[in-house]
């Protein structure tokens, strides 16, 4: 069985900007499967490594938002897993994200979105309805990272985010 590293090593691709662990299970197109069970594993572990206990709201939480192909919000969360506290969710996902499980994004809205996709990736974000999609594309950023380290900045992670009018409001929007 593979390791939390190996897995890591395997999955994460090329990103300007570096990033959290990748997980296998959002790899990316043609990935392997990863089962719940070793989704399971691999979240025990972690937490175990960190000295965190492992409870079922924990386990439930990650299950419900890697489950999920798209961006997911604390309060969607707990909609649809009623029984946790708010507090519990929003608790939850922000140990996931240091963790590497997920990542944070924040909208212009200010709402946080949580993205079970951590394998390096951009995003556009539409001004109208706040649809916010992956977007998959190179991108050099190493002038911008350097320019950052320059400055005195430590650089954790990088990516793209493209505003405009997702392709339904863009149908309904005069033309400017």
């Amino acid at each position: 069985m593979a390791t939390r590293d190996d897995t890591r090593d395997r999955a994460r691709g090329s990103e300007a900007g570096g990033g959290a662990p990748t997980r296998r299970s959002h790899a990316g197109r043609g990935a392997p499967p990863f089962s719940q069970a070793d989704a399971d594993r691999e979240l025990i572990a972690a937490l175990r490594r960190r000295g965190a206990r492992v409870t079922l709201a924990r386990l439930l939480v990650h299950r419900h938002v890697r489950s999920r192909d798209a961006h997911v919000t604390a309060d969607e969360v707990h909609a649809e897993l009623p029984t946790l506290s708010p507090a519990t969710v929003y608790a939850t996902l922000d140990l996931l994200e240091e963790l590497g499980f997920v990542r944070r994004l924040s909208t212009p809205r200010g709402i946080a979105v949580y993205d079970p996709h951590t394998a390096p990736h951009h995003h556009t974000i539409c001004r109208a309805c706040g649809r916010m999609e992956d977007l998959h594309a190179a991108v050099d950023a190493s002038e911008a990272q350097r320019a950052a380290m320059e400055a005195g900045f430590r650089v954790e992670h990088g990516e793209l985010q493209l505003s405009g009018l997702c392709a339904a409001c863009a149908v309904s929007a005069p033309r400017t």
